[in-house]
């Protein structure tokens, strides 16, 4: 019971996550572009790096979910 509570909040989580840092997007382009500081475009690039593997498993189980619903419903007919 907790664990799949846990997964949905996760879940969650992590497009609230991707949600945010996506909205960031042109922002973070124009600070790489303005910004000379090496370490602040690493810490730029590697949030977005997160963020991609982050989206990974929403989007992975979001499609588990779709493919699931499919099925009752088709077999419900």
């Amino acid at each position: 019971m907790f664990g799949a509570l846990a997964l949905g909040v996760l879940y969650i989580l992590g497009l609230w996550w991707c949600y945010e840092v996506i909205c960031r997007l042109r922002e973070d382009i124009q600070e790489i572009r303005q910004v000379r500081q090496i370490s602040r475009a690493v810490a730029i690039i590697f949030i977005w790096a997160l963020t991609a593997i982050i989206a990974g498993v929403p989007i992975r189980y979001g499609f588990v979910v779709i493919k699931t619903t499919v099925s009752f419903v088709r077999d419900l007919f």
